[in-house]
This record gives C-alpha cells, sequence and structure tokens, in this order.
C-alpha cells in the first residue's frame, strides 16, 4: 500500500516533468551545459564542432555535469531517433534526466529525514516543495548550481546519516566541479561539527585532501580535453566573480535582498513556517545555522540571483516542515484562525506557482521563434534540393538568450548564425531572421513576416475579472523570410 511519502515522491516527479513540457525552452544561463550535451550526443568526439569553442562565455564551465547526462541521455536518444523524433525531443530527454536526478537526490533526503524526525516531517517537505514553484522549475534546467544541487541534497544526507566519508566526497566534489561558493555552506557545517566534537580536523583532514585532490584532477583533466587548454572551470570562475568581483556588471543587489526577495519568492507561505520550527525542535538548529551563515556570507557579494542559494529551499523547508507538523498534530489546541491561516497558506503558495507557471510560458519568445521557423517549412521539403539551396538563419542575441539552442536546429543543411557584430546590410543577406520587434521594420523591404511571437510583458489588475490578475504578453521577436528566394525549400 502506498503511503502519503510516495504519493508525494511521484507528486513532485510528476510536477518537475509537466514543468519541462511546458516550458521546454532554456535560457542564456543554462545555454552552455544545453549545448554541451547536444554536442555530446551529436559531434562526440568531433570537437571543431563544438558551441563553446565558438562562443565560450564569460567564463569556462565544466563538461562532467553534461557528460553524465549525455551518458544517461544517449539509449533514450537513439530510441527517439529510431520512433523518427527530432532533436527538439532530445532536449526534452535531457533535461528530464537531469530533472529525475534531482528529484532523486531530494526523495533520498527525504527519506533520511523519515529517520531522523519522522514521516511526517519527510512528507511536509515534500508537499511544501510541490506547492513551491522555483526549486522544482529549476530541477531540470542545465545550470551548474543544479548539478551542484544534486550533491548538496546527496551530501546532506550523508550528513544526517552520519555517514561522514561519503558527505566529505561529495561535498568536495559539488564544491570544486561545480560551485566554489559551496565551501562557505560547507565550511559552516564542517564548523560546527567540529564544535559540537561530532568529528575531528584528523578525520576531515584525512579524507578531504584526497577528495579535494581526486575531484580538482578530474575536472582538470576532463575539461582541459574539452576546452583544449589547462583549465579549472570553477577556479576561474571563483577568480573572475570573487577575487575580481567582475559579476557585479551584471546587476546588483542590496546586501539583504536574498532575505527579503528571494527567499520569500522561493518559498512562499513556507518562509512564514521557519521559525516556528526552529523555536519548536531544537534539532532543526544544526539544519539551519550553516544554511543562514551561507546566505549572509553570500551576501556580501553584489551581484544576486535565486539560482545562486537554490540548494538552501530544501533545507529551509525542512524547519518550515517541522512547524507545520507540530500545527497539524496540535489543530485541536489551537484557534481555528491558525488552522484556517495554514490551509490558506499553502493555497496561495500553490496559486503563485501557477501564476509563476505562467509567466514563465511566456518567458521564452526565442525558442518558440525557433520552433515556429521550422514548423512553417513544408516538412516534406526534397533534402536533395535542399542540399542545392544556400537557406541561411540569423539568430539575433534577444533570440538567442530566450530559448535558441542547437537541439532546435532541424534543418542539417541550412546554414544557422548567431554572429552578433552584423549591419542591417548584412543581416539583408540572410533567408530568415530572427528579430526583435523593435527592429523588424528595417527589414520590411527585402523581408516578409512569417510569424510575431509574444513574450510576457506585465501583471496587472482587472478589478473586473474575478481573478484579478491579468497577464499582460507583447510581441517580443518577428520571424522574418526574405522576399526573393534563390530556389524552393
Amino acid at each position: 500500500m502506498w503511503s502519503g511519502f510516495h504519493v508525494l515522491s511521484c507528486a513532485v516527479v510528476f510536477l518537475c516533468l509537466s514543468y519541462i513540457v511546458i516550458c521546454p525552452y532554456t535560457k542564456v544561463e543554462e545555454s552552455f551545459n544545453l549545448q554541451a550535451t547536444h554536442d555530446l550526443l551529436y559531434h562526440e568526439e568531433n570537437l571543431e564542432e563544438y558551441d563553446h569553442l565558438e562562443f565560450p562565455g564569460v567564463v569556462p564551465r565544466s563538461f562532467i555535469g553534461p557528460w553524465i547526462v549525455f551518458a544517461l541521455a544517449r539509449p533514450l536518444t537513439w530510441v527517439s531517433h529510431a520512433c523518427g523524433q527530432t532533436k527538439m525531443f532530445s532536449q526534452f530527454i535531457v533535461r528530464a534526466v537531469l530533472g529525475l536526478f534531482v528529484c532523486v537526490s531530494l526523495i533520498q533526503f527525504c527519506s533520511r529525514l523519515y529517520t531522523q524526525f519522522g514521516r511526517d516531517v519527510a512528507v511536509c517537505v515534500l508537499l511544501l516543495t510541490s506547492t513551491q514553484f522555483h526549486f522544482l522549475f529549476y530541477a531540470s534546467r542545465p545550470l551548474p548550481n543544479t548539478f551542484a544541487l544534486i550533491l548538496v541534497l546527496l551530501a546532506y544526507s550523508s550528513w544526517l546519516g552520519r555517514n561522514t566519508v561519503t558527505f566529505i566526497w561529495l561535498a568536495a566534489m559539488a564544491t570544486i566541479i561545480f560551485r566554489s561558493e559551496l565551501a562557505i555552506l560547507f565550511g559552516l557545517l564542517v564548523f560546527q561539527e567540529l564544535l559540537r566534537r561530532k568529528i575531528t580536523i584528523g578525520t576531515v583532514l584525512k579524507y578531504g585532501i584526497p577528495a579535494g585532490i581526486v575531484s580538482l584532477g578530474l575536472t582538470v583533466l576532463v575539461d582541459s580535453h574539452y576546452w583544449k587548454r589547462w583549465l579549472w572551470p570553477e577556479g576561474e570562475v571563483f577568480w573572475y566573480n570573487t577575487v575580481e568581483n567582475k559579476s557585479s556588471q551584471w546587476g546588483t543587489e542590496p546586501f539583504f535582498w536574498y532575505f527579503y526577495s528571494a527567499l520569500p519568492r522561493a518559498m512562499t507561505f513556507s518562509v512564514l513556517l521557519v521559525p516556528f520550527g526552529v523555536y519548536w525542535d531544537r534539532r532543526v538548529h544544526s539544519v539551519v545555522w550553516p544554511t543562514f551563515g551561507f546566505i549572509l556570507a553570500y551576501s556580501f557579494l553584489p551581484h544576486k540571483e535565486l539560482r545562486f542559494i537554490i540548494y538552501t529551499i530544501p533545507i529551509l523547508n525542512v524547519a518550515a516542515a517541522v512547524g507545520l507538523t507540530r500545527i497539524w498534530h496540535n489543530y485541536h489546541k489551537l484557534p481555528a484562525t491558525v488552522s484556517l491561516s495554514v490551509m490558506a497558506g499553502l493555497l496561495l503558495s500553490s496559486g503563485f506557482t501557477a501564476c509563476q507557471l505562467r509567466i514563465s510560458r511566456y518567458n521564452y519568445p526565442g525558442g518558440e521563434a525557433f520552433s515556429t521557423l521550422h514548423s512553417m517549412i513544408n516538412s516534406t521539403m526534397d533534402h536533395s534540393m535542399s542540399e542545392n539551396c544556400n537557406i541561411t538563419v540569423h539568430i539575433s542575441v534577444e533570440a538567442a538568450q530566450t530559448g535558441v539552442s542547437r537541439y532546435g536546429e532541424l534543418r542539417p543543411h541550412w546554414s544557422y548564425s548567431k554572429e552578433e557584430e552584423l549591419n542591417v546590410q548584412q543581416l539583408r543577406t540572410f533567408t530568415f531572421l530572427l528579430i526583435p520587434t523593435s527592429k523588424y521594420k528595417q527589414f520590411q523591404n527585402t523581408h516578409k513576416t512569417l510569424a510575431k511571437v509574444q513574450g510576457f510583458s506585465k501583471i496587472k489588475l482587472n478589478w473586473q475579472n474575478w481573478v484579478l490578475l491579468e497577464f499582460i504578453v507583447e510581441e517580443k521577436i518577428h520571424v522574418l523570410q526574405q522576399r526573393i528566394v534563390s530556389c524552393q525549400y
């Protein structure tokens, strides 16, 4: 017989996969890992064709995460191609593999909570997670933070289970390969355990040094091969973000932004339950304090994004789940308004998640435009003729940043370009253009509009609508076709 734990575990997986179907495209910060999985699948060892060598980005990233996802996704992509599916379906597979990795690590973490805190707390963590948007939305997004999240959850599971050796190895791999700032989180956790005399410095050094050497050696060897130069990717990221502090070029936020903006948006109603869990159960202290310390220390970097602290959400949900469990067990002793407020809070969190999902559905006009272009072209085109045609497609920066990837390049004989520094005359030579709406009028004499793709603009209150909220979309990307094409396609 299935318990509530198993039902909610399945619900978490279902929601994660649903988000992939509803929002299949990715944005610019996810492009390296996504393009890397594509190149591993379709170019194998032909490194000259790899996207990152042409568009290296600001800082290098590790290939280890994409390689693991590629290895697991490859048999499934073979099957999908045998069934006649396009490369775009392979992108679904790749993201689904990554999302399932995160979900399994979360369920493993909750299984450990089941042992340490009891069944109800573990169930409540899954319940709260399913009502929150950002964690499961990010779970399938190929970010370095997402790959690190898997190891963080497994490391915390090992820590709760007093498996010190596994914890140290997982912490070293997460920090050295994927996200160097995790040294703060794991460092605070280790420091706490040293103060509590749960571990010794000798144990940390005994296993930490070899774990660090192996992790560093692995990333240097693997990534130097794919980047075609000797490097430690996360070391260069750390230097760029922290030592040179150049990340602030991408925007800055106030010091306490994570506390008053990021956490409330990510946890919604659950954030109000955290203080109750901390107050009612002293066991929560050892989980929460290193987490808050990490967020506080990371707040000193001026450039802030929610994904930078995504690892803390399931940890803080433990405190929230303890608070929710205590309220649930004592609902008959509490005023009815308390129980009603909790139920209303969970419903509001679910409503907020639905709103965020609807907004996100329209946040990828570039991907929609790219898909629209290919779907509007006759799928039964003469491939022998297409080889003789010089069909060229230019993808603007705005389109590339909002969903275009190599998985969407469905015509092998077409030439796709993301070159940025082209003038209007050069752009007019392309057969197809994906151009932001603000610029399409420059091409009215040479190109015609095939499609206008909308994207999210804003939310406004509409008192005449019973749901009060109105989601405003506007034209973002125009798909243009050259008026005179040299051959049929």
